[in-house]
């Protein structure tokens, strides 16, 4: 019975020292961040000091603390599923193979700090009994890295970062997510890529000499441009349009200035790869899809020029401009 005794005295010695640090303000707080779409650039840097993208949770606005508290219990930061996951100084594996995030808190003065961190209450002048409060302003931080040049995304609409759900907490007393003072939730956070593309240099069309029997006839010249991405699906797809400031009241060519500033002689239409007339203001287009990354897409298309609604233009030089739009996926 002796035995029997000490082991009782025990719990109970333990549980008096859990209770004397009872919850006197507030509640214990669950913070989000909700869901949403991150982007990157294809060809953004490897780096573990710069992240490339950063998320905030909304801060409380209201105390949450603890009254009598005796001096050395334990309270800290601790992480869920990603504890097993680091791959640098606090920086963890999401989902997508080389892409890290590092789990920030502040407690909105002293700037952030990581995860997961364990610490001792200690009070000033070496008073043993004392409150600990999270304080108004107190929040959470994601920070996301590229941490490999090459990621391989499946999805163009969106690829999963994180479970949805808990991911790191603040507790006191033990590291259990039961015993958390503060959390964080997370939403659905996806990441999207954007590809990084060179273009063409700027096109010059030279239709030499003209004369009304070759103008009546329609002078033709080649149009090629292309452009090259790329991407972290392996492959892009890119859609190119014209537009000019300049075009006739049809939408369907650019209006040419003559020697003498009229813009009503001549006019150029423009056709796609496939001999489709293209409207000049950037409505129609023409797509290349599936293209490899890394490769050229190229665009073979036709200029025509041809006479205007009024005849003949001055003689001299002649001059035109128009604007290649790509949008790319």
């Amino acid at each position: 019975m002796k035995w029997l005794y000490g082991v009782l005295l025990l719990i109970t010695l333990t549980s008096q020292s859990h209770a004397a640090c009872f919850l006197a303000r507030g509640t214990p707080t669950t913070l989000f961040i909700n869901s949403q779409l991150i982007t990157i650039d294809a060809d953004a840097p490897v780096s573990l000091e710069k992240p490339f993208a950063r998320l905030d949770s909304l801060p409380i606005t209201a105390r949450i603390g603890y009254d009598d508290c005796v001096r050395g219990t334990e309270y800290g930061r601790q992480l869920t599923y990603l504890a097993n996951r680091e791959i640098a100084n606090q920086i963890y594996a999401t989902d997508i193979p080389g892409i890290g995030v590092k789990i920030l808190w502040t407690n909105g003065r002293d700037g952030y700090g990581g995860y997961p961190k364990t610490q001792f209450m200690v009070f000033p002048n070496g008073i043993l009994k004392g409150t600990f409060d999270y304080i108004p302003g107190s929040a959470y931080r994601l920070e996301f890295y590229k941490v490999s040049d090459a990621l391989a995304l499946s999805s163009t609409s969106g690829n999963q970062l994180l479970p949805i759900g808990f991911v790191a907490y603040n507790y006191l007393f033990t590291p259990t997510p039961s015993s958390y003072s503060m959390r964080l939730n997370l939403g659905a956070l996806t990441l999207k890529s954007i590809p990084s593309c060179t273009l063409d240099s700027s096109k010059v069309i030279d239709f030499d000499r003209v004369n009304s029997s070759s103008l009546a006839q329609g002078i033709y010249r080649d149009l090629t441009f292309k452009i090259r991405c790329s991407s972290d699906y392996q492959h892009f797809s890119t859609r190119a349009a014209i537009s000019t400031q300049t075009m006739s009241n049809d939408h369907q060519s650019i209006k040419v200035k003559d020697s003498a500033g009229q813009d009503d002689r001549l006019r150029i239409v423009i056709y796609d790869s496939k001999q489709n007339l293209l409207r000049v203001d950037g409505t129609d287009s023409e797509a290349l899809n599936n293209i490899t990354s890394n490769s050229d897409a190229e665009f073979t298309w036709r200029a025509v020029l041809k006479p205007g609604l009024k005849s003949p233009p001055a003689a001299g030089p002649f001059t035109a401009y128009a604007e290649i739009q790509f949008t790319i996926e």
